[in-house]
């Protein structure tokens, strides 16, 4: 188990990297275009806005397998010692629960943009060949669930990543900056 959360780890940040090495792409070229040609390209900050999102979304699972994610360290002490454990073991159950009722959520979301594939995210301005004029500029409509897939992926691999450290607390690794 440790060796598949490693690779998965592994594999999502890689997409994630990725997601941010495109997203600084689109904003050189943004820029170089305005500033050579004094034209934007048509969509590509919105292009940069959903990889931005979907870095975010892929990097709460990443936060997850590193035990990185935020939280309130105010309340540690106000449980009795003996208690901290079980919390500790509920806290990892409960955050898998409650990713998996959002990724539930978001998965019943992509589903109704699917159905309603007339639902764009963005349209992008792009060469098209048609038969009656040849070659010309078109918009490309991005349905919306492909973009909102991301969102379920995310609550979902979050939600397994607690599962696993629940059942497997060994697998869990130490917080950063705790004092227990």
């Amino acid at each position: 188990m440790a060796a598949f959360m490693q690779r998965l780890f592994n594999v999502e940040a890689f997409i994630a990297s990725t997601f941010y090495i495109l997203v600084a792409l689109a904003i050189i070229v943004d820029v170089a275009a305005r500033e050579f040609f004094n034209e934007s390209i048509f969509g590509i900050q919105q292009i940069a806005v959903y990889l931005v999102i979907a870095v975010a979304y892929v990097g709460m699972g990443l936060a997850a397998g590193q035990n990185k994610h935020l939280r309130p360290r105010f309340a540690d002490n106000w449980a009795p010692a003996a208690w901290r454990l079980f919390i500790k073991r509920f806290s990892d159950l409960f955050a898998a629960v409650l990713f998996l009722f959002m990724a539930i959520v978001a998965f019943e979301m992509v589903e109704h943009f699917y159905k309603h594939p007339d639902w764009f995210a963005l349209r992008v301005r792009a060469p098209g060949w048609s038969m009656e004029s040849g070659w010309r500029i078109v918009t490309h409509g991005i349905p919306e669930w492909t973009v909102r897939w991301l969102m379920a992926y995310g609550f979902f691999s979050t939600a397994f990543r607690y599962a696993v450290f629940f059942i497997r607390p060994d697998l869990k690794p130490a917080e950063s900056g705790s004092t227990a």
